[in-house]
C-alpha cells in the first residue's frame, strides 16, 4: 500500500481535494483568498493531469502505436471539452472563451510542442527523420478545420459577427466526426505503418544502424488492466477539479481586468502540459515521429473532437459562440500552419525550423497581452 501511495500520490491528494470541496457547502468561487485557492487548485490538477499522461504512456508501451497516443489525446480533449463546457455555462461575459481556447491549442501543439521538439532534437541530435506521410496527414485535417472552424466564421453573411449559423455549425460538426473517423482508419487500420517510428541513429554522429524501432513493451493483461484502471481514476478527479479550476479562472481574469483570451492560453497549457513535456522527452530520446503523433495528434482532436461536442453543447445551452479569429490572429495561426507544413515535408528537420516555430508561437502569446 505504501509503494501505491508513493507513486499514486496525485490521485490521493487530489481525492482529498475533490473531497473538501464537496464537504463545504459554500461554492469554491466564494472562498477567501481566491487567488491562492486558484494557483493551488491549478498545482493539484496539474499533478493529476501528469498522472494521467504517465499512465497513457504506460499503455503506449504495451499496445504500441498509435494506440498510446490516441489514448493521451483523447484523455486530454474529454478534460478540455468539460472546461470549456463549465466556463460557457457559468458565465455568459466571456463568449470568445472556446474560441480562445482551440485557437491556444492549435497554436501550441503545433507551435510549442512541434517547434520545441524539434528544436530540442536537432540541437541533441543535429538533425532527425520523422515519417513525412503521417506528419503531412495530421497536417492535411488540421489546416483546413483550422480554417473552418477558426476563420471561415469571419467572412459568412447567414449571422452578424464572426460567429456561425445553426446550420452551418452542424455542418462543420459532422465533416469534423467524418475526417476524423477516416483518420483514424488510416491511422490504426489501413495505413498503420505510417504513423510508426521508423528513425534510425543519426548519420552525422557516425553511429551504427539500427532496426526500426517497435517501442512495445511485454506486458501481463494484470499491468494492462492497473494502467487502464489508474487513467480511468485520475481522469475523473481531473474532470471534477478542472471545472471548479475554469470558474475560478474566468473569474479571476475578470477581477483582474486581463485579456480574455489570456483565459484560453492558461487553460491549454494546463490541459497540454503534460503531452509537452512527453513530445520533448521524446525528441530528446530521438524519437521524433512519436513526438509528431503527440502534438498534431493533440490538436487535431481538438479540432474534431471538442469542436463538435462544444457547438452541441453550447446549442443546447442557448449560447451563440464567437468563433472568428481578429485579423493578427488569423495571420499568426496561418504562418504557423504553413511554416509546419515545410518544416515537416522535408522529411529531415534541423535547428532553425524548429526556432522559427517557437518564434510564431511566442509572437501569439506577446499579441495576447499588447494586441
Amino acid at each position: 500500500m505504501s509503494t501505491i501511495f508513493r507513486k499514486e500520490w496525485p490521485f490521493f491528494l487530489c481525492l482529498a481535494t475533490a473531497a473538501c470541496i464537496l464537504s463545504i457547502p459554500v461554492p469554491v468561487n466564494d472562498w477567501p483568498y481566491e487567488g491562492w485557492i486558484t494557483s493551488g487548485l491549478f498545482l493539484i490538477t496539474l499533478s493529476a493531469i501528469f498522472r494521467v499522461t504517465h499512465h497513457a504512456d504506460e499503455l503506449a508501451e504495451m499496445l504500441g502505436e498509435p494506440y498510446g497516443t490516441l489514448i493521451l489525446t483523447l484523455s486530454a480533449t474529454i478534460i478540455e471539452v468539460v472546461i470549456m463546457i463549465t466556463v460557457l455555462s457559468h458565465n455568459e461575459n466571456n463568449p470568445t472563451f472556446v474560441r480562445d481556447t482551440i485557437a491556444a491549442t492549435v497554436m501550441i501543439t503545433v507551435g510549442l510542442m512541434l517547434g520545441l521538439s524539434m528544436f530540442i532534437g536537432a540541437f541533441v541530435h543535429h538533425q532527425q527523420t520523422v515519417n513525412t506521410e503521417g506528419a503531412l496527414t495530421y497536417l492535411g485535417l488540421i489546416v483546413p478545420l483550422s480554417i473552418l472552424v477558426l476563420v471561415l466564421p469571419n467572412f459568412t453573411d447567414s449571422t452578424i459577427g464572426p460567429t456561425l449559423a445553426l446550420a452551418q455549425e452542424v455542418f462543420i460538426a459532422i465533416v469534423s466526426l467524418v475526417l476524423y473517423a477516416i483518420f483514424l482508419f488510416i491511422q490504426t487500420q489501413r495505413h498503420r505503418q505510417l504513423f510508426k517510428d521508423r528513425s534510425k541513429a543519426e548519420p552525422l554522429l557516425l553511429a551504427a544502424e539500427q532496426a526500426p524501432r517497435k517501442h512495445i513493451r511485454p506486458h501481463t493483461r494484470r499491468e494492462l488492466l492497473s494502467s487502464v484502471g489508474w487513467l480511468i481514476a485520475n481522469l475523473m478527479l481531473v474532470v471534477f477539479l478542472a471545472e471548479e479550476l475554469a470558474v475560478l479562472i474566468d473569474e479571476q481574469l475578470e477581477a483582474k481586468q486581463l485579456p480574455d483570451a489570456l483565459g484560453g492560453l492558461c487553460v491549454a497549457m494546463l490541459i497540454l502540459a503534460p503531452e509537452i513535456l512527453a513530445s520533448a522527452n521524446a525528441a530528446i530520446h530521438n524519437r521524433l515521429q512519436r513526438s509528431v503523433n503527440i502534438a498534431l495528434g493533440s490538436g487535431l482532436a481538438t479540432l474534431s473532437l471538442s469542436v463538435p461536442a462544444i457547438l452541441l453543447a453550447a446549442t443546447l445551452m442557448g449560447h451563440t459562440l464567437i468563433l472568428g479569429l481578429s485579423p493578427n490572429e488569423m495571420i499568426m495561426l496561418l504562418s504557423t500552419l504553413w511554416v509546419a507544413n515545410i518544416a515537416l515535408a522535408t522529411e529531415r528537420t534541423n535547428l532553425m525550423q524548429g526556432t522559427v516555430l517557437l518564434v510564431l508561437f511566442l509572437t501569439f502569446g506577446f499579441l495576447i497581452v499588447i494586441p
